[in-house]
C-alpha cells in the first residue's frame, strides 16, 4: 500500500475576485492593500479570503499559502509573484 499526500484543490474552485484577493495575500499585501488596489473596501476583501479559505478547506492563512503557492503561476498578475 502506497500513502500518497490528499490532492490538493485547485484553484480553479475560486471565483476570479477570490483569485485576485488571494494573488494579493500570496505577494505580501494587507486587506486594506488589496481593496485599494481592486478599488473595494476591506472588509469585502475579508469575504472574499474567507470563501477562498472555506473552499480550499484552509483553516488559516500560511495553510491558504501552502496550498496556492504551488499554482501561482494561475493566479491573476502571476507575472509580480516572485518565485519561492
Amino acid at each position: 500500500m502506497s500513502s500518497r499526500p490528499a490532492p490538493r484543490p485547485s484553484i480553479k474552485l475560486l471565483t476570479e475576485r477570490e483569485r485576485e484577493v488571494v494573488a494579493g495575500l500570496v505577494r505580501g499585501l494587507t486587506n486594506k492593500q488589496i481593496g485599494q488596489e481592486l478599488g473595494i473596501s476591506h472588509r469585502t476583501v475579508e469575504i472574499h479570503r474567507a470563501r477562498a479559505m472555506r473552499k480550499l478547506g484552509a483553516p488559516t492563512l500560511a495553510a491558504l499559502l501552502t496550498a496556492v503557492l504551488p499554482q501561482r503561476s494561475k493566479l491573476p498578475g502571476a507575472e509580480r509573484i516572485r518565485p519561492a
